[in-house]
């Protein structure tokens, strides 16, 4: 990972940290859908480890398959979409759609994470996994601070469950947008097309930026 050692040491020992409290990451770049689809899967957990993953799909958003684990038991995951029914949710995994309203959206993302844990007994630190694919569909919808207002309230509710969350805004990072919304986050992580997909993750409040690397 680049040509600096301490850079390296740095990167994962931050990362580590991350896991262990609870963490939130905004995904940005205009790359396909396969990218993001891969970085998706990568941060929902492998599975071979135990995650209770919730995909929150919103309008028009990348078709949840590819993102699951095969393996995974559907009892671990939920959905909950929101506006347009996006196309590829898996009818046996349980979940609810919301027609409109971003306090009803964040009332049900609310109920599956305390159900979750529930369901384990109380969740250990990584063990929840939330993707919310994209916020574009809410921008076309709500200004701006509203959106944050949102973001600010389901953020807090999934690093109060030490959790990870991931949240996709398919702009590119020097959008104004991005610059708005970055505080919210523990990192932005930049992706691009090249060798199939690259990500490069910059930490907030830090001067720490990763090198480009593989998805």
């Amino acid at each position: 990972m680049g040509d600096d050692p301490s850079v390296e040491a740095e990167f994962t020992r931050t990362l580590q940290r991350l896991k262990r409290r609870g963490c939130n990451l905004l995904l940005v770049g205009t790359v396909p859908d396969s990218v993001l689809t891969a970085a998706s899967r990568k941060l929902l957990g492998d599975a071979s480890e135990r995650r209770y993953r919730l995909l929150v799909l919103a309008g028009a958003a990348r078709s949840s398959g590819g993102r699951l684990p095969t393996a995974d038991a559907v009892d671990t995951v939920r959905f909950v979409t929101y506006g347009a029914e996006p196309r590829g949710v898996d009818p046996e995994i349980p979940g609810c759609h919301v027609d409109d309203g971003l306090a009803e959206l964040g009332s049900a993302i609310s109920e599956a994470v305390t159900s979750f844990d529930t369901e384990s007994g109380g969740l250990e630190p990584g063990e929840l996994r939330v993707c919310l694919d994209s916020l574009s569909a809410l921008m076309d919808r709500y200004d701006r601070r509203v959106v944050r207002q949102f973001l600010g309230i389901v953020t807090g509710q999934v690093r109060g469950a030490n959790g990870m969350g991931h949240f996709v805004l398919p702009y590119e990072r020097d959008h104004e947008t991005v610059e708005a919304f970055a505080s919210l986050f523990d990192a932005v992580i930049e992706y691009r097309a090249a060798d199939g997909g690259q990500e490069r993750w910059h930490f907030t409040g830090r001067d720490l930026t990763s090198p480009w690397l593989p998805v």
